[in-house]
């Protein structure tokens, strides 16, 4: 009786509990048929949709506002060069100063005659004679080599003759060269015209003495000689006469003996 009894009690609640599973097992069978049905009816309404045909379209709506700017983008890469264009027409060839007178074109340096004129400041005097050229001529100081009394000799031991006897335009240069060589050959230490004049050195300005040393950024001009009789004739008809230049009221010497 003992063990029939612990039968009875072990198998009554196994059969229970086997309702419930079945009973779940139906509900969820159920289910699946539900929505295997719903799967169908989703199938046959999307069918209805992909057939409804497609409608006119609609009046465009007004125009919004403009909305903010984006910000900027970053750069993109660089392209590709592109093929190399042709060739231009080549330019016309350029001209070049190199200073006064002085042009370069087409690789070919050329002097320009820049004309002169009588009374023209230049290398520290002033124009009084041109040649037909108008780009040679002679240039008289501003200023007197001195403006103290001087010999044409070179004292008591210059009282000889020279042979300087040369006259016309250019011949002053010629006798300057004969009085100092006859003047100076017995005595080395005399101060007469043609000597002064020679020596003469003067800036640009035609005022200012050269000074040694001389200043890098000056010019100094030299070369100078005491006039021919004609060429001083000349620089006063050219120079004083016309009113470029003045001439102190006293005598001039001439290198003309």
């Amino acid at each position: 009786m003992n063990k029939l009894g612990m039968t009875i009690l072990m198998t009554l609640p196994f059969c229970i509990h086997a309702d419930i599973i079945e009973q779940h097992a139906a509900y969820i069978r159920e289910l699946q048929n539900n929505v295997a049905a719903l799967q169908v009816r989703t199938e046959q309404l999307q069918l209805q949709v992909n057939n409804i045909p497609e409608g006119k379209q609609g009046i465009p709506g007004e125009r919004g506002p403009q909305g903010a700017q984006g910000p900027q983008g970053e750069r993109g890469r660089a392209g590709p060069q592109g093929p190399k264009g042709e060739k231009g027409a080549q330019g016309e060839p350029g001209i070049y100063t190199s200073g006064d007178g002085i042009t370069i074109k087409d690789n070919i340096i050329q002097l320009s005659q820049v004309p002169h004129f009588i009374g023209e400041e230049y290398h520290g005097g002033v124009i009084f004679w041109m040649d037909e050229s108008r780009q040679h001529g002679l240039i008289a100081s501003k200023i007197d080599v001195t403006l103290e009394g001087i010999q044409w000799r070179n004292g008591t031991s210059g009282n000889k003759v020279t042979n300087a006897r040369g006259d016309g335009i250019g011949a002053g240069e010629s006798n300057t060269r004969l009085i100092i060589a006859s003047q100076t050959i017995d005595n080395q230490k005399g101060r007469f015209a043609a000597l002064l004049a020679s020596q003469f050195q003067i800036q640009a300005d035609g005022v200012t003495p050269c000074k040694t040393p001389i200043n890098k950024t000056s010019v100094c001009y030299g070369d100078w000689y005491l006039p021919s009789a004609f060429e001083l004739q000349l620089m006063h008809a050219s120079l004083h006469q016309s009113n470029l230049s003045s001439f102190a009221p006293d005598f001039y010497w001439t290198s003309t003996e």
